[in-house]
């Protein structure tokens, strides 16, 4: 009580400032037990969003490499369907075989034809096959450019030629090569033509978004 007479004789801008003090000692002692509670649950809500905002971008990068993947995989399937069509299958494969020896004996003289066994790669095999004509540069020329132009895949590797020894037949040149025609078993085809079964990721629903 006597402290309170004592500041009652005290000038009034004394008496402001200290009733001041007071009020703002009581107020922050009230904000922070009535706000304790708010605070900690702002505090783990912000925590939570800043989780929510992480997922929600991962979610929009693993969309973005699941789009991708998939026009990828459209655009190799496409180009799939355009070389399976240079592709015979096997059971076409001895049609294909006699009209590379009809095709070499037009031009040349077919001396050997002789398939050897098969190359098998992922989504295609080929046939190799040792060939030795004779003839001359010109007919030798226009056999390779109807290779070139062959409507199947064939190739021609491990190319020799020479001189022949007997040129009073219009045989100018002998040559050895191997002539490798290509194509599709029907178990390569079903793979090949598979869509793939696992994605680079799996795209999460993104933060609020309905599945």
């Amino acid at each position: 009580m006597l402290k309170l007479n004592t500041l009652q004789e005290k000038p009034w801008h004394i008496q402001l400032a200290v009733f001041g003090a007071v009020a703002l000692v009581l107020y922050a002692g009230f904000w922070y037990l009535v706000t304790k509670d708010t605070r900690a649950q702002t505090r783990e809500t912000d925590e939570k969003v800043a989780e929510l905002v992480q997922a929600n971008a991962r979610a929009q990068i693993a969309s973005q490499r699941l789009s991708e993947f998939r026009v990828a995989h459209a655009r190799a399937q496409l180009d799939y369907e355009e070389v399976k069509v240079l592709l015979p299958e096997q059971r076409e494969l001895t049609i294909v075989l006699q009209g590379l020896q009809d095709r070499a004996r037009g031009q040349l003289s077919l001396r050997r034809f002789s398939p050897k066994e098969d190359i098998q790669q992922d989504y295609y095999s080929g046939k190799p096959i040792e060939v030795e004509v004779s003839g001359s540069y010109n007919n030798l020329g226009v056999f390779f450019a109807q290779m070139a132009a062959y409507q199947r895949i064939v190739s021609i590797s491990d190319f020799k030629i020479r001189q022949s020894p007997d040129q009073r037949t219009g045989k100018s040149i002998d040559s050895q090569f191997i002539l490798t025609a290509y194509y599709a078993s029907p178990e390569k085809l079903v793979s090949a033509a598979k869509p793939a079964t696992t994605t680079p990721a799996t795209a999460a629903t993104p933060a609020g978004a309905k599945p």
